[in-house]
């Protein structure tokens, strides 16, 4: 548990005071509040992750003066979220996974279920943030920063998430 905390308290800075609003190429941002809502524990028709959704993303208006977009990108993930995971996972094996990693789903099932989430948040802050969405710059903002980040949350899983295999062998 302390563990959990010390990694949101790293992400939450990480945001919060070092990556906000820098882009790397021109074209890629990167956002550690993606890898904070996919890798949130899942609980079937929960109520607490809209709540704790949005008063994350309120946190983060706070600090980056965005007049309420990443509450309103973080409600919108958390919702789709609840939906992309009965579909990809299905109701039978939600009640058995708590955390939604690479290592409980599986590469392509993880690829599946992260990487639409990821997509759909760089297309909502695109489309509020810019004059004109179906721009080449936008395209090409949306598609680097989604593999970027999905790189990094894959790089995170296997760094700091631990591997629960330790009983397999017995």
């Amino acid at each position: 548990m302390r563990n959990n905390i010390t990694l949101f308290l790293l992400l939450l800075f990480l945001q919060v005071f070092v990556l906000n609003k820098v882009l790397f190429f021109n074209y890629i941002i990167i956002s550690p509040l993606v890898m904070i809502l996919l890798l949130y524990k899942y609980e079937k028709d929960s109520k607490e992750s809209l709540i704790v959704s949005f008063f994350l993303g309120l946190l983060f208006d706070v600090f980056n003066d965005s007049l309420g977009l990443y509450s309103l990108t973080c409600i919108l993930i958390s919702y789709f979220r609840n939906l992309w995971v009965l579909k990809i996972v299905g109701e039978e094996k939600t009640e058995e996974l708590s955390i939604l990693s690479i290592r409980t789903l599986g590469g392509f099932q993880f690829f599946v279920y992260a990487f639409p989430i990821i997509l759909i948040f760089y297309s909502t802050l695109s489309l509020f943030e810019s004059e004109s969405f179906l721009s080449l710059n936008n395209l090409l903002f949306i598609s680097l920063s989604s593999l970027a980040n999905y790189i990094l949350l894959i790089i995170f899983q296997y760094l700091f998430l631990n591997n629960n295999l330790s009983n397999e062998w017995r």
